[in-house]
């Protein structure tokens, strides 16, 4: 893979601790630079903020580090219009708005989000992170950047023969059944994921979930 380097300019609504630090994602790290790499499917970026600008490099699979960023941090979406909508609800959704203003609801991997928040039942940010890691690292393949490893999260095929007591010394728990089943439903096309992707009915897609283990 080759190295790229994309930069955004005069971005409203993008603050890389509201992003990273709101438990919506597990992947990403702070740098002693203030900056976060992280890796999302096969792309694996470091994201810093320079005055008005982010700076992103990386690698990525498309060999189109521009095109990934987009999509997985929502660039196209008017954020800045959703905020004052939602503001005039109330003073505490406003409050809450100003708190997290710099949040974008990342556009992750539908498996790996579903993995993760199986995982984080009961659980706290650093134990889900170094799980999630654990699982990766066993199962996931390794991307080398900048003369370190990093390791996508394992898809369903790529765990269809772990067992349950391989999940448990990974330390997941009681959750380790959990993810045996939902790996195995989702293989045997009980639920099917690009289905539920394409499906407009938030309700509908709902009852999917929720048939997961």
């Amino acid at each position: 893979m080759k190295e790229e380097k994309c930069i955004l300019k005069n971005q409203k609504s993008f603050k890389l601790k509201d992003i990273f630090e709101c438990g919506q994602c597990f992947r990403w790290n702070e740098q002693e630079d203030g900056s976060y790499t992280g890796i999302w499917k096969e792309n694996v970026v470091n994201v810093k903020q320079k005055n008005n600008e982010i700076i992103f490099e990386g690698v990525t699979k498309s060999g189109d580090l521009e095109k990934e960023i987009k999509e997985y941090f929502d660039i196209e979406r008017d954020y800045e219009a959703i905020k004052i909508k939602l503001g005039k609800i109330d003073d505490n959704m406003k409050k809450s708005i100003e708190y997290g203003e710099g949040i974008r609801i990342l556009n992750q991997d539908l498996w790996e989000t579903i993995i993760s928040f199986i995982i984080s039942a009961n659980n706290n940010i650093p134990r889900i992170k170094g799980i999630i890691e654990r699982i990766s690292k066993a199962y996931g393949k390794e991307i080398k950047y900048k003369e370190k490893s990093y390791y996508t999260f394992p898809t369903a095929e790529e765990l269809k023969d772990v067992t349950v007591e391989e999940f448990r010394k990974l330390g997941l728990g009681f959750r380790d059944i959990r993810l045996y089943e939902t790996t195995h439903m989702i293989l045997e096309n009980k639920v099917n994921l690009e289905e539920l992707q394409k499906n407009p009915n938030t309700q509908e897609v709902r009852e999917k979930l929720l048939s997961l283990s």
